[in-house]
């Protein structure tokens, strides 16, 4: 798979069907979009044509913004296999907590042609609430018009994060997501890992006058230490604290990154280097005279107005992901329930994140770690009252053990996978006793989708409540029979 980096938009043609239904005829149309770099232009698109006042474009674009009040929580690592229906769910919205520090892959599988991928701030430990020029659709962090592969971004601040992905408007598929954490920078000091870090940041330092901006890792003298990224070397020199230091500059993501109490100084001024470059080795220059050698590791953002803690940046999360196991039932198939069973908004679930030892902040006040990396997830509420056994559920996807469905009514939740079974066998057989129709939905006042005629037996494969029966009709589409106007039999 290609690798595409973050914020990187590439063009693509991208063909739009709109089916324009009149009182005598069906007509389609074909829009093509040549360029659409982003779902803004696929939106602008739409507005210029005259088409986003269409039924079908306008239920696209109302669940585009509904993600941001209504989509699905998660953590990473994490992965899930799911569809999209591009009439009842043409989007994906997954919630998840970004820790400044990590990078966050995107990974997605599908055979869709030319979706779109955007991954949205909510709210920022600096940033405060998602605020837009345009509340309806506010601006992406990143923006990518992709067809299958490998995406990635870094959380330019702790906080919570969305990700959107939907295809082109009446587009449809199966979908597999993972989103997998791994640290932004590469190891400083090779042949070493986190156990060697003993002392951390926020730290008191001189009996209180002044708090420890970085994080200390130990290793023998003349030890080197490395470039954690492509940069520019801004200073070399000497300072009274840090001793020999080394400052680079990583442009692209806004960082200045400091080593102290160095030994020997190997970066030139000036120079590029490149991640696993040595720069200099580990001593105990400046103020560490009187303390083991070590290496004191900085991270600056806002051209050093605002120190961060570096831990995130270096120490990798657990990346490992248990997948689905292979669903017993086919995506979007209809199942049932075998026993009573509440389907709730999201499971719960456990970060991949390895916490900071460290509890204070840049200016040494506490800190709650669970706010900057969250470790777990309690389960989200049932999106319904308990459902009786025999009650009808679409299969939507899966994640670990679970099934996600859609309940007749549309809302979505994740049930146990034993909890169902396929709808296949009738659970009971009904005889027509007057002229029956067949709904498109668990209403009689929606379409009529078939009629039945006196006399003619209906095998009932689920129900909705007590008043509506689940059938399948010909072609395999699912439709709703009104149950107390038929007499019943087997």
């Amino acid at each position: 798979m290609k690798l595409y980096p973050a914020g990187v938009v590439w063009a693509m043609l991208l063909s739009l069907t709109v089916l324009a239904v009149s009182a005598c005829s069906q007509s389609e149309e074909v829009l093509r979009v040549e360029p659409a770099q982003s779902h803004q232009d696929y939106v602008a698109g739409l507005n210029a044509h005259g088409l986003s006042g269409t039924s079908a474009a306008q239920q696209w674009l109302d669940a585009s913004v509904r993600v941001f009040s209504d989509s699905t929580r998660a953590m990473v690592p994490f992965v899930e296999t799911t569809r999209f229906d591009p009439l009842t769910n043409p989007v994906l919205g997954y919630e998840f907590p970004g820790t400044l520090g990590q990078r966050i892959d995107i990974d997605i599988d599908t055979d869709l042609d030319g979706f779109f991928v955007d991954v949205f701030l909510l709210e920022g430990e600096h940033s405060g609430s998602l605020v837009g020029s345009n509340p309806r659709y506010p601006d992406p962090l990143h923006s990518w018009v992709a067809d299958r592969g490998e995406l990635f971004f870094e959380p330019g601040e702790s906080g919570r994060y969305l990700l959107r992905i939907q295809p082109r408007l009446l587009q449809g598929g199966r979908i597999t997501v993972s989103l997998l954490p791994d640290a932004a920078l590469d190891w400083p000091v090779p042949g070493t890992d986190r156990r060697q870090i003993w002392s951390y940041f926020g730290a008191s330092r001189a009996g209180g006058a002044r708090v420890h901006h970085g994080i200390d890792l130990f290793a023998p003298r003349g030890t080197p230490t490395v470039a954690v990224s492509p940069s520019a070397v801004m200073r070399v020199g000497e300072r009274d604290l840090g001793g020999n230091v080394v400052i680079l500059d990583d442009g692209d993501r806004g960082l200045r990154i400091y080593y102290a109490h160095l030994d020997e100084q190997i970066a030139v001024l000036g120079d590029q280097v490149e991640a696993g470059d040595v720069i200099g080795t580990i001593g105990n220059s400046g103020n560490a005279i009187n303390t083991p050698p070590h290496l004191h590791l900085g991270i600056y953002q806002a051209n050093w107005r605002r120190p961060v803690d570096p831990w995130y940046f270096f120490v990798a999360p657990d990346r490992t992901v248990q997948p689905p196991a292979p669903p017993e039932y086919e995506i979007g198939s209809w199942l049932r329930s075998t026993g009573e069973v509440a389907p709730i908004r999201y499971p719960a679930a456990r970060s991949g994140v390895v916490q900071s030892p460290a509890r204070f902040d840049a200016r040494g006040r506490p800190v709650d770690v669970e706010q900057i990396a969250p470790s777990r997830q309690s389960a989200g509420a049932p999106v319904s009252e308990p459902l009786s056994g025999g009650t009808a559920l679409r299969l939507e996807g899966m994640r670990r053990e679970l099934y996600r469905v859609a309940l007749p009514t549309g809302e979505e939740g994740y049930v146990p996978r034993s909890s169902v079974e396929a709808a296949a066998d009738p659970v009971e057989v009904i005889v027509v006793s007057e002229p029956l129709a067949a709904h498109v939905k668990p209403d009689v006042t929606s379409d009529v989708v078939a009629r039945f005629g006196p006399g003619q037996e209906v095998a009932i494969l689920a129900r909705f409540g007590d008043r509506y029966g689940l059938v399948l009709r010909r072609n395999g589409r699912a439709a709703w029979v009104d149950l107390s106007q038929a007499a019943r039999s087997g």
